[in-house]
C-alpha cells in the first residue's frame, strides 16, 4: 500500500491557520486527549464572520462554558457522570458522559468582544464576527 500525501487547498489564511489549529488540537495524544469526550463540530467561514457549531446532545446551557483569553477561544462542558447500579450489567455503552474542553486559537481578524453564542437542541453555535480592517471594501473608480 502506497501513502500519497494530501494537501488541503487554501481557502484563506485566516480560515486555514484556524483549520490547521483544529487538526493539530484533534491530533494531540496524551492522557489529557485521551479520556475527553470530543463532539462533533462543523467550522464554516462566511464573508462578515466564522461560524462553529458544536453537537452536544444532552447538555444543558448552564453546563457550557465559552471564554476568550489572549486570542484563545475557549469551550468547556461538564456533564456529571453518575454512577449507576451496581447491579446494572450494560451490553453497550454508548452514551458520552464527563467533561468537554477544547481551545481554540483564533485568526488575527476575529473581533473577540463581539463573539456571540446560542445552545439550541444540542447544537452550540458560535458566530465569530471578522474585524472591520478584514472585511471587503469596495472602491469607488472614477473614469476621465
Amino acid at each position: 500500500m502506497t501513502l500519497v500525501k494530501y494537501t488541503r487547498p487554501r481557502i484563506s489564511r485566516s480560515f486555514d491557520s484556524m483549520l490547521d489549529n483544529f487538526f493539530e488540537d484533534f491530533n494531540r495524544g496524551g492522557s489529557n486527549y485521551s479520556d475527553v469526550w470530543r463532539p462533533a463540530m462543523n467550522v464554516s467561514e462566511l464573508e462578515k464572520q466564522f461560524d462553529l457549531s458544536f453537537s452536544m446532545p444532552g447538555f444543558e446551557k448552564e453546563d457550557i462554558t465559552v471564554s476568550v483569553k489572549d486570542h484563545t477561544l475557549t469551550v468547556k462542558a461538564e456533564k456529571e457522570n453518575k454512577v449507576e447500579n451496581e447491579g446494572t450489567k450494560y451490553w453497550t455503552r454508548e452514551i458520552a458522559r464527563g467533561s468537554y474542553e477544547r481551545h481554540i486559537d483564533l485568526p488575527e481578524n476575529v473581533n473577540t468582544d463581539k463573539i456571540a453564542a446560542e445552545y439550541k437542541s444540542g447544537i452550540l453555535t458560535l458566530s465569530l464576527p471578522k474585524t472591520k480592517e478584514a472585511l471587503p471594501k469596495e472602491i469607488a473608480v472614477t473614469v476621465k
